[in-house]
């Protein structure tokens, strides 16, 4: 409601990122690890987001659901479910799900060549 005495401003416009299908992989030490972390049980499934934040924009968000009420991509990649959420499929399409082990800083690594820009830690991307 316009009160007529403060100036008004313009209508602020929200763009839905497009859906895109897709494409990701895994590398053979990331299989081994998810491997080892789940066992015989495949209900589970590996979650893969974004979260807004980090020292580039963006921080990968990598969980372990046995289910998600997110709007996602299901893939399955050497007998394991990777979800994809629908709403940052445009920043994931093409990624490489990587695992390095090393003594200091080892871990899941998200290579993506979507990303404008990533940072040192290999966490963030823009």
């Amino acid at each position: 409601m316009d009160c007529g005495t403060c100036p008004s401003s313009e209508a602020i416009t929200i763009e839905v990122p497009q859906v895109v299908k897709c494409n990701v992989s895994m590398s053979e030490s990331a299989v081994k690890m998810l491997a080892d972390a789940f066992g015989e049980d495949r209900s589970s499934a590996l979650l893969v987001g974004v979260l807004s934040g980090g020292c580039s924009g963006y921080m990968y968000d990598l969980q372990i659901v046995e289910e998600t009420e997110i709007d996602c991509q299901e893939h399955i990649i050497e007998g394991f479910r990777v979800l994809i959420p629908n709403h940052a499929s445009n920043m994931l399409d093409g990624i490489r799900i990587d695992y390095i082990d090393r003594l200091m800083g080892g871990g899941f690594k998200i290579e993506n060549p979507s990303a404008e820009r990533s940072c040192g830690c290999g966490e963030s991307f823009g």
